[in-house]
C-alpha cells in the first residue's frame, strides 16, 4: 500500500517570474496524496517514476508541448488533467488530450477531482466548471514545493488579488477569473513573512494590484512596516495620482509595469482599452518623480498602425521618463474577442500555437503594412531603444533621481543601476537579433539540465525547506503565528463541514 502520487507540472512561456497557480492547487490538495510541483524550464521531469495523477498547466505558446506530455502520460495509464488559459478558452480541444479539463480558477474543481480520484479514478472525466473559491478561505500557497532558489533572489511571487476590472479586447483575464477580488490583507502579509531568507525582493503577480483603492491603500500601509522591495503591475491611470504613488513607494515599490499598448488614441479606442494616450507622458513622469522605475509594454500590428508607428513610439520614449519597455506584435490569444474577429475575417496567418510568442512571429495580417514591415519594425525599435547610447542616457537619468533604488546600501546604488541598464541591452539584443535569438531559444530549453542535484536524486518528489525570513534572528517582525487561519504547516486543512471520504485502494 502506498499513497497516490500527484504531479503538478507547468510549462512556462519563458524563464519569467514564477506563478502561484500550481502552488495554490497544491495547498488545497487533500493530505492523502504525495505531491510535487515541476517547472519544466527549471527542473528535469522524471517520467519513469510511479505517478497516479498529473495536472498540467500551460499557456498558448506551450500548449502543444503540454498536449504531447499529456498524451505520453495517458499512454502510461496515468490520469491527466489540463488547465490554464488555453484549456479554458478551448476546453473541447484540450479534452482530446486529457481525462479532464479545468476551466477558469481551479481550486474548487481540483478539490472535486481529488475526491473523485480517491473514490474511483475513472470518475475523473470531462470538463469542470466550478464556482471560484472564496479567497478568504484559501490556505497559503505551497511555496515549499517550488524550487524558489532557481528563480533568483529578486522574483519571489506574491499575490493580493485576482482578475482585472477592465475588458481590453486582446486580454483573456476576464474569461479566466470571476470578477476582480482581493485576498485579506493578513493573508498577503503572511505570504511576505513566509518568504525564504535569501529573498531580496518580491513581485506581485496580480493583473492590476491597486485596482481597489481602499484595499491597496491598506496593503501599502502594512507593507511599509516590513520594508521589502517589490514590483507590481498597474494600469497607467494609477500613476496619475501622486499620493497613491507616494504610498506605493513608501511601501517598498521599486518597479511598476503598465500596459500602454500604443501611442495612438485611435488604436486604444478600437481595442476597448480605456486609456488616454495624452496622459502617458504625465504618468511616466509621476512614476519617475516618486522614485519608482516605470516599465511600458507596447504592442504593434493593430488595424490603425502604419510603418510610422515605430518611429513615433521611439520619439515618445526618448522624451518620456520610462526607464524600461517591452515590444511585441499583437497576439490574439484564443478565446479573446479580437481572436474571434480575426478568425471571422480570415486574417489569422497561423494556427500553430508555438508561434504565439510575439517575438519573431506575426500572427495577424496587418491592414496598413506588410508582415515583414511589422516584424522588422519591432526589431528596429527594440534594438534602437536598447542601443548603448540610449541605455546610457536612461542610466544617467536614473542615477540623478536619488529616490530610485534607495532601499539598499547607498554605495551600491549607482553600480546597481548601471548594471541593470546594461543588462537590459544585453538581454534584448540576445532575444531580438536573429542569430542571438536562435541561441537564446535553445539555451532556455536546456536550462533545467544545469542542476546537478536533479541528476543525483532522480525524482521530482522532493522539496527543500528554506529558512524563512520571519525566523531569522533579529527579523523586523515576529515569527509566524500557528493560530493564523491561513497557515497550514502540514499542508491543506479541510474546511468543509463533511470530512473527506477516502476509499483505501491498492495502487
Amino acid at each position: 500500500m502506498r499513497r497516490p502520487r500527484v504531479k503538478l507540472i507547468t510549462i512556462p512561456w519563458e524563464l519569467e517570474v514564477p506563478t502561484l497557480s500550481l502552488a495554490t492547487l497544491a495547498s488545497v490538495t487533500p493530505p492523502h496524496f504525495d505531491i510535487c510541483i515541476v517547472d519544466l524550464l527549471r527542473e528535469r521531469l522524471f517520467l519513469d517514476e510511479p505517478t497516479d495523477l498529473v495536472g498540467i498547466s500551460a499557456s498558448t505558446p506551450r500548449i502543444n508541448a503540454a498536449y504531447a506530455l499529456a498524451d505520453l502520460y495517458r499512454s502510461k495509464g496515468v490520469t491527466v488533467v489540463l488547465g490554464g488559459h488555453h484549456a479554458t478558452a478551448l476546453p473541447e480541444e484540450a479534452l482530446a488530450h486529457a481525462d479532464a479539463v479545468v476551466c477558469g480558477e481551479g481550486e474548487t474543481s481540483w478539490m472535486r477531482i481529488c475526491d473523485e480520484f480517491l473514490s474511483n479514478p475513472s470518475r475523473v472525466s470531462g470538463i469542470y466548471r466550478d464556482p471560484p473559491p472564496d479567497l478568504a478561505a484559501l490556505p497559503q500557497p505551497r511555496i515549499d514545493l517550488m524550487k524558489l532558489d532557481r528563480y533568483g533572489s529578486f522574483y519571489y511571487p506574491i499575490i493580493a488579488s485576482r482578475g482585472c476590472p477592465e475588458k481590453c479586447g486582446f486580454c483573456f483575464a476576464k474569461r479566466m477569473t470571476q470578477g476582480f477580488r482581493t485576498y485579506p490583507i493578513a493573508h498577503v502579509i503572511e505570504q511576505v513573512k513566509r518568504r525564504p531568507a535569501f529573498i531580496r525582493s518580491m513581485y506581485f503577480v496580480d493583473d492590476n494590484l491597486p485596482a481597489d483603492p481602499d484595499h491597496s491603500r491598506e496593503l501599502f500601509f502594512e507593507l511599509s512596516k516590513l520594508k521589502v522591495p517589490f514590483g507590481m503591475q498597474a494600469r497607467n491611470e494609477f500613476a496619475l495620482d501622486r499620493d497613491r504613488l507616494a504610498q506605493a513607494h513608501d511601501a517598498g515599490c521599486v518597479f511598476i509595469s503598465s500596459g500602454y499598448e500604443s501611442v495612438s488614441q485611435q488604436t486604444l479606442d478600437r481595442t476597448g482599452k480605456r486609456a488616454q494616450a495624452g496622459n502617458y507622458r504625465q504618468a511616466a513622469a509621476n512614476i519617475y518623480d516618486a522614485g519608482i522605475m516605470g516599465s511600458g509594454n507596447w504592442m504593434f500590428g493593430f488595424d490603425s498602425d502604419t510603418p510610422e508607428v515605430f518611429e513615433e513610439t521611439l520619439e515618445f520614449l526618448d522624451s518620456s521618463d520610462l526607464l524600461h519597455s517591452t515590444f511585441t506584435t499583437e497576439i490574439p490569444f484564443p478565446g479573446t474577442a479580437i481572436w474571434r474577429r480575426y478568425e471571422r475575417e480570415g486574417r489569422l496567418l497561423s494556427h500553430d500555437y508555438d508561434a504565439y510568442v510575439g517575438k519573431g512571429h506575426v500572427i495577424v495580417r496587418p491592414t496598413l503594412m506588410s508582415e515583414e514591415q511589422l516584424w522588422q519594425g519591432i526589431r528596429w525599435l527594440t534594438t534602437q531603444y536598447y542601443s548603448p547610447r540610449r541605455a546610457a542616457r536612461r542610466i544617467k537619468r536614473a542615477v540623478q533621481n536619488k529616490k530610485l533604488a534607495s532601499l539598499g546600501p547607498r554605495a551600491l546604488r549607482t553600480p546597481a543601476l548601471v548594471f541593470l541598464g546594461m543588462y537590459q541591452v544585453y538581454q534584448w539584443h540576445y532575444r531580438m537579433v536573429p542569430s542571438l535569438n536562435w541561441l537564446y531559444e535553445r539555451l532556455v530549453s536546456v536550462n533545467k539540465h544545469k542542476y546537478l542535484k536533479d541528476h543525483l536524486r532522480r525524482t521530482n518528489f522532493w522539496s527543500r525547506d528554506h529558512v524563512r525570513a520571519s525566523e531569522v534572528p533579529g527579523a523586523r517582525f515576529p515569527p509566524l503565528s500557528s493560530a493564523s487561519p491561513f497557515l497550514h504547516r502540514a499542508g491543506y486543512t479541510d474546511r468543509r463541514e463533511q470530512p473527506l471520504a477516502v476509499e483505501e485502494r491498492l495502487l
